[in-house]
């Protein structure tokens, strides 16, 4: 195996719960780690080497700071022949990283000390490149989080999608049409150069964050969606899972929404990192953003079912259908919240 010590044996074992990639844990007496492998999914990510360029550039960017950063940052592992990447189309491109040890993931955040230090934790990532061209970096995905773009798809795929996941689909498909106009509201300012530039994780979902032992958030993980975008998308798909009251595959819709006290626990952990770096109309959109991600998400998976299950893994039919149903519910919700959001933003960044 190209990242591992010859003529050794290794225990392998599937590791994770991501939707995209396919991850294992590698064990064994030579290694002095364990390591993580990953096959990256290349029908996802066409621009495997852009990948792991913006990767290598954001690390390397991270560990130029690690003193002032204060978290623990990836560390990647070269080939025998010094590569970061191996394989190729025929049989998937693998890369390989030292496990960050003694830490673990969250599905969910149960308490508000959680929800602080993951805010801190996504805070800390987005001022540490706030003197960092995001323009170095490849849109490896281009308008990955962008609604307008989102929505043209999902027109697309609704004029040749299956009758049977049509019918099933009518209610979210009346609801999208119903708050399309409604969720662009960032989209049309990070058009028209409104918003500033950023370098923005783009899934900074909950277990993408670990946390060690003592019950501090440690490392920020899963950095392939690593691109030049709006810091918003960043915060809003936070708050997603982070302060979600239900797993985002929720089949009661009567549970999803957000916590509110973990929602102001994130926001107050974020801003004790990032407040310095944003401008008052990126603060003034943080509640709407949480909405609009929400929104954005069930979108996505909605999209997917409908183009047969192309794109996220799925663990039984109609999972995606039930993703997109529980994220739409949870927009719903979260519009309700919004005076509330806003006057916690409001008390929090003053």
């Amino acid at each position: 195996m190209a990242f591992l010590p010859d003529h050794a044996d290794f225990e392998v074992s599937p590791f994770g719960s991501g939707h995209i990639n396919d991850t294992f844990l590698i064990t064994s007496g030579a290694l002095k780690r364990p390591v993580v492998l990953q096959r990256i999914n290349h029908h996802i990510f066409p621009d495997v080497e852009a990948l792991m360029r913006n990767i290598r550039l954001v690390t390397a960017h991270l560990e130029d700071k690690k003193e002032v950063y204060g978290y623990r940052i990836l560390k990647f592992i070269t080939t025998t022949s010094g590569k970061l990447l191996t394989g190729d189309p025929e049989q998937g491109y693998w890369r390989a990283m030292e496990l960050v040890e003694n830490s673990f993931t969250h599905n969910r955040l149960i308490n508000q000390t959680q929800a602080f230090e993951a805010g801190k934790a996504l805070g800390a990532f987005h001022a540490m490149f706030n003197d960092f061209d995001a323009n170095r970096l490849t849109p490896t995905l281009p308008h990955f989080h962008h609604v307008g773009k989102r929505l043209a798809a999902f027109h697309t795929i609704l004029e040749k999608a299956d009758e049977t996941r049509l019918r099933k689909s009518l209610d979210l498909i009346s609801y999208t049409q119903e708050f399309a106009e409604k969720v662009q509201a960032i989209d049309r300012l990070t058009d028209s150069n409104q918003l500033p530039v950023r370098v923005v994780h783009n899934d900074p979902k909950v277990n993408n964050i670990l946390f060690d032992a003592s019950g501090k958030a440690c490392c920020m993980i899963d950095l392939d969606t690593v691109m030049p975008g709006c810091i918003l998308h960043d915060f809003g798909d936070a708050i997603r899972t982070s302060a979600s009251l239900a797993e985002e595959d929720e089949t009661d819709l009567s549970r999803c929404g957000i916590d509110i006290g973990l929602f102001e626990s994130y926001l107050k952990g974020y801003l004790e990192k990032a407040r310095t770096i944003l401008t008052e109309k990126e603060i003034s959109l943080i509640p709407a953003s949480t909405q609009i991600l929400t929104f954005t998400i069930g979108l996505r998976f909605l999209t997917d079912y409908l183009a047969g299950d192309a794109y996220y893994k799925i663990n039984y039919p109609d999972h995606n259908l039930l993703r997109a149903k529980a994220q739409y519910a949870q927009a719903a919700a979260i519009t309700v919240k919004l005076p509330e959001m806003q006057r916690i933003v409001l008390t929090l960044s003053t």
